[in-house]
């Protein structure tokens, strides 16, 4: 069912490009001016979607990047899923080190987020949520 969702909603961002209007969809961006760790990614998915890599790094690398991870592991649990396989994931099965990876993916989305918010060097200008319209 999850897949089916993520599948239908994959295509309506394809077929809708929530780029076109120019308007700000995030509600962090509209109400404080600031992008949010997830700001651009429905632009994100879109591109992706369309294939265009660039254009979706563009928008927000860190789901460029964790998005198509995510696909190739679904896709990998699906197939193992078909021929009855278990898949074993690789994350942590104690509580402990399960702790640890929310605490590291947390900061890891605070850091990204202040690096994509704060004026600066290039890259960190590079990393904002910026809307195209043209």
């Amino acid at each position: 069912m999850a897949v089916s969702a993520a599948a239908v909603g994959t295509a309506l961002i394809a077929a809708w490009n929530p780029g076109d209007t120019g308007q700000v969809l995030c509600t962090s961006q509209a109400a404080f001016g600031v992008d949010c760790p997830f700001c651009g990614g429905m632009r994100c998915v879109n591109a992706l979607a369309r294939g265009d890599l660039l254009a979706a790094a563009d928008h927000n690398v860190l789901l460029a990047v964790a998005l198509p991870l995510a696909a190739v592991g679904l896709l990998v649990w699906l197939w193992r899923s078909w021929r009855d396989r278990p898949t074993r994931f690789p994350w942590p099965r104690d509580s402990r080190a399960s702790a640890t990876l929310g605490a590291v993916i947390v900061v890891g989305l605070v850091a990204f987020t202040v690096a994509r918010n704060v004026g600066g060097p290039e890259w960190a200008e590079w990393l904002r949520s910026t809307v195209h319209v043209g």
